[in-house]
């Protein structure tokens, strides 16, 4: 490991959902690294009601006794004015925006298909993906105008799919074409654009008796500082990747991917065909990882021969 430490001083950040649980020990240890700290957070409770600005001061003052630099902004995220709001509150206190990590959500109650409403549904997909591309959007001159940016939003292992939790699994699994698209329009501005899936024990798990083996290890080791070196490393300068999903539990760091097999090639003509093909289209091997648009094309051409011919960069960019 290097002994170099990785600091912030000088650097602005933006932290959505920071006044408790992960969002708040982002902020903590960004704050400790010498960075300016934005706590964004309304207060709401978790299916977006109520509301209460103390939350976010809570963290502020934290962060201020141990000396360190930040403000609250209790903007409401769920809408497109306080979204751009949040992004102004870090320009207006410190004259910059470096960079967010967006971690703020709602999460409907757990229920059947049937019973989860269109509002619900609704509310989930603005606190995170809507607010995820107004924030993005908002930053994002200033961000190329210095040449410098990080973002980092924040998925969750919902996207695997999860019958409890369909909204929820559906906004945090649009958060991967998000990033992957803002990544290669923020290359030449120097902007990165990454995801988090994290794994900690937050008010979000409910409650659980403690003396259980299970909850016993979450309890202990999936903390939210341990998720937190991970946010902080991706907004760091010496995050030099970009579009990729990185997951931090308790320790253990891995790369989640979109990847596609080499599947089946055949005249494409019957239904049939596709019936018989499955066995291989669904085959654990041979995957490709295509990072863009651009190299899904440009492999789908060499596999059928015509790669020769197809200058993609010039169909998407």
């Amino acid at each position: 490991m290097s002994g170099n430490e990785v600091r912030f001083d000088g650097r602005s950040i933006l932290v959505t959902g920071a006044g408790r649980g992960l969002g708040r020990a982002h902020a903590l240890l960004l704050a400790s690294r010498g960075a300016h700290v934005v706590v964004a957070d309304s207060g709401v409770e978790m299916n977006g009601a109520g509301g209460d600005v103390a939350v976010a001061d809570a963290v502020v003052d934290e962060i201020r006794s141990a000396g360190g630099t930040a403000v609250a902004c209790a903007a409401d995220l769920a809408s497109e004015d306080g979204s751009i709001r949040a992004v102004a509150s870090c320009v207006e206190s410190f004259g910059r925006l470096d960079a967010i990590i967006h971690n703020a959500s709602s999460v409907p109650r757990p229920l059947p298909v049937e019973r989860l409403s269109s509002a619900e549904f609704d509310l989930c997909m603005r606190v995170n993906v809507y607010a995820g591309f107004w924030l993005t959007r908002a930053a994002w001159p200033h961000m190329a105008e210095r040449g410098f940016g990080r973002i980092v939003y924040t998925t969750s292992g919902a996207m695997y799919g999860s019958a409890g939790a369909i909204a929820y699994a559906a906004a945090k699994s649009a958060f991967i074409g998000l990033a992957r698209s803002f990544a290669v329009a923020g290359k030449p501005h120097g902007i990165n654009v990454n995801v988090l899936a994290p794994s900690a024990r937050t008010r979000m798990h409910g409650t659980g008796d403690p003396t259980t083996p299970y909850m016993d290890w979450l309890l202990r080791t999936m903390v939210a500082e341990k998720v937190s070196i991970g946010a902080a490393y991706l907004v760091s300068e010496e995050c030099d990747f970009s579009g990729e999903v990185l997951s931090f539990e308790g320790g253990h760091i891995s790369r989640v991917t979109l990847a596609e097999n080499e599947g089946f090639f055949g005249p494409g003509e019957s239904i049939e065909e596709v019936r018989d093909a499955a066995p291989a289209v669904l085959a654990d091997s041979r995957y490709v990882h295509p990072r863009t648009l651009n190299e899904r094309m440009l492999w789908s051409a060499e596999m059928f021969g015509v790669a020769e011919s197809l200058d993609a960069a010039k169909v998407w960019r």
